[in-house]
């Protein structure tokens, strides 16, 4: 399945196209290990949440595809086995949190 290329949203006064929005997600990912200690406050989380609030519902299945190509950055990284485990861990919490966040408000 391809990530929709028609995706836009705005987040903290800049507009992301979609590969503007795969570059920045992988760069909040591969910097959460700093941000570990701040459950739901990190900034991968408010961007993804962000983002969340923006896209077309037909769309959002493009977040799973993010992390999906997260995961497989970090895994394909010469980090440390140990490292690689808690960035993934933490990415997928974030990405987690996020939705259910999202799924959460609009009920």
């Amino acid at each position: 399945m391809e990530i929709p290329q028609r995706v836009s949203i705005r987040y903290k006064d800049a507009s992301f196209n979609t590969n503007e929005i795969r570059l920045r997600t992988f760069r909040l990912g591969l910097q959460i290990w700093e941000e570990q200690t701040k459950p739901r406050k990190t900034e991968l989380y408010e961007f993804v949440l962000s983002c969340l609030k923006q896209v077309d519902r037909q769309d959002r299945f493009m977040f799973s595809m993010l992390f999906i190509e997260l995961a497989d950055l970090i895994r394909n990284s010469p980090l440390e086995r140990g490292t690689k485990e808690v960035l993934i861990k933490t990415a997928f919490r974030e990405f987690a949190c996020a939705m259910t966040d999202f799924e959460d408000s609009i009920k």
